[in-house]
């Protein structure tokens, strides 16, 4: 809930426009506009299999649960694509013959498409993806260590609804089928079974729109924009610090050696949310950022005796180049490096059987885009996807733990102080 609060600061400093602005003109301007609110979404069906007292197997359906969330995004290509994020602000558990059952999605990315663009006072069908993290636990009673393994796996489930549009405020009504429903699952530390997880998923939500980047129009189509950023570059004003910070999720990647030659029953980690922190410097005539970031964040389990917790505290350096300007939409790629603090506790029935840090540099990859109507304005939203394939801790000699990651900050504001100073 605290990362849903802390998003809400952008309101501060964003001007409420109009909507659908993008009807009169198909403008830089008009590109994108950012959008806030909540939804219901509620699941339906699933089955799962459970140890009894005399350790026979019998079945168990999963009962529906209804899961609020906050949604923060925009809308794109002058109303034909929707992107945005779903934060769930609380789950439910099933609690029946014994068992505790956690079936509920994690943070949604989602990309959704119009045929029909979005427009004032007109219901338009949508179709699209998300990247879709589903997280799973059955805990049962009947065993002496009953906590059951967090199954991690994210899908790519088919979205597709109706959008109704008044003014500022977006309705929806839309429906997801997540068909790859089907998952491994160890009931005991050596029995498996497939679990069926929710395979259909309603959503009601509202979201309200802000423009953000109409009010630079006038001055881009009368040339008073080009004239001040010829101006500003000839000076080196537009050279300078940026600071930034966003939320991200962490997919934690590959398999760990050390989990599948001793504790097998182990499913991978789930994806870990965190603040990144960034203090950049902008070069303006190579459209170039040069940037250090910090994250730091971790993952757990507790999982039939075994008790592991991860951490990853990371110093990061990445040279980004910004490869072309579609109205706006900026995208830019690049190297990184990266200074890491590994650490990997873990105790078994009770015992602490493995106590293990290390430093060392990683390498990665990082893409991502801005909306930048202009070059000369005092902030901007930016998106992050960073990379790192190959980060691993030494448990044994033939063992380690996987830290390999894809980090992905949807939504980070970045400001630039000097330029905030000087205009």
């Amino acid at each position: 809930m605290k990362y849903c609060l802390s998003i809400l600061v952008f309101l501060f400093i964003i001007q409420v426009g109009y909507s659908q602005v993008y009807i009169e003109k198909q403008s830089r301007h008009r590109f994108a506009q950012l959008n806030l609110g909540f939804d219901i979404e509620s699941s339906f069906g699933g089955n799962t299999q459970y140890l009894n007292t005399q350790s026979n197997i019998q079945a168990l359906s999963i009962e529906s649960s209804i899961s609020p969330r906050f949604l923060i995004g925009g809308t794109h290509f002058w109303g034909h694509a929707d992107f945005y994020i779903g934060i769930p602000l609380f789950g439910n558990k099933t609690e029946k013959e014994n068992q505790e059952i956690t079936a509920l999605r994690g943070v949604e990315t989602v990309f959704k498409y119009y045929p029909l663009r979005i427009e004032n006072k007109k219901v338009r069908p949508y179709i699209g993806t998300s990247l879709a993290p589903f997280y799973y636990e059955q805990n049962n009673g009947n065993l002496a260590y009953g906590s059951g393994p967090e199954l991690n796996h994210t899908s790519l489930p088919l979205l597709g609804g109706f959008t109704y549009n008044s003014t500022n405020h977006l309705i929806e009504l839309g429906l997801a089928w997540n068909y790859n429903n089907s998952q491994e699952y160890h009931i005991s530390r050596d029995r498996v079974i497939a679990v069926n997880t929710p395979p259909v998923y309603a959503s009601l939500s509202y979201r309200y729109i802000l423009e953000t980047t109409l009010s630079a129009k006038k001055d881009w189509e009368s040339g008073r924009t080009e004239e001040v950023t010829k101006i500003l570059a000839d000076a080196g004003r537009l050279n300078g610090i940026y600071l930034g910070a966003g939320i991200t999720s962490a997919f934690w990647l590959g398999e760990s050696s050390y989990n599948t030659q001793n504790r097998p029953y182990l499913e991978k980690y789930g994806t870990s949310i965190m603040v990144d922190y960034t203090l950049g410097y902008y070069i303006h005539k190579p459209d170039i950022n040069l940037a250090f970031a910090y994250r730091t964040y971790g993952s757990s389990t507790d999982t039939y005796g075994a008790v592991q917790s991860l951490r990853r505290c990371s110093v990061l350096f990445e040279a980004t180049k910004y490869l072309l300007d579609y109205h706006g939409f900026a995208p830019f790629l690049g190297p990184a490096i990266s200074f890491e603090d590994l650490r990997f506790i873990e105790q078994f029935e009770g015992t602490r059987t493995v106590g293990l840090g290390d430093n060392s540099l990683a390498y990665g990859l990082t893409f991502g885009w801005d909306i930048r109507p202009n070059r000369i304005q005092n902030w901007l939203l930016r998106t992050n996807l960073r990379w790192f394939p190959n980060l691993y801790l030494d448990i044994e000699p033939d063992a380690q733990i996987s830290f390999s990651n894809i980090e992905f900050n949807f939504i980070q504001l970045v400001i630039y102080p000097g330029r905030m100073m000087k205009r």
